[in-house]
């Protein structure tokens, strides 16, 4: 797996502290089948089992992917001007193939 983190949200993370938790997950309230989100913060989570590291553009990121799966590509990028938050895409998509 490749970690392609853009300058924006390297920034962004730096900024943040340096670490940045990815993970895959289901919506809550959804009908059955729905795709799993891709979702990602500088906060981590509450239960960190499960993460495995990736380093790239000097940080610290850590990826949960459900079924152990992995995208070719994990990018990170920033959405927000005035309050820029990070994302996460699965080989350019928002939800796990």
């Amino acid at each position: 797996m490749r970690v392609d983190v853009s300058p924006e949200a390297a920034a962004v993370v730096r900024e943040r502290g340096g670490q940045l938790w990815v993970w895959a997950a289901r919506p809550r309230l959804c009908c059955a089948g729905a795709p799993a989100y891709m979702y990602a913060t500088t906060e981590p989570p509450a239960d960190p089992s499960g993460f495995s590291p990736a380093h790239a553009a000097g940080l610290d990121v850590w990826y949960r992917i459900p079924g152990g799966r992995r995208p070719d590509v994990l990018e990170i990028g920033v959405r927000g001007k005035r309050r820029p938050r990070v994302e996460a895409y699965w080989d350019g998509c928002l939800y796990a193939l």
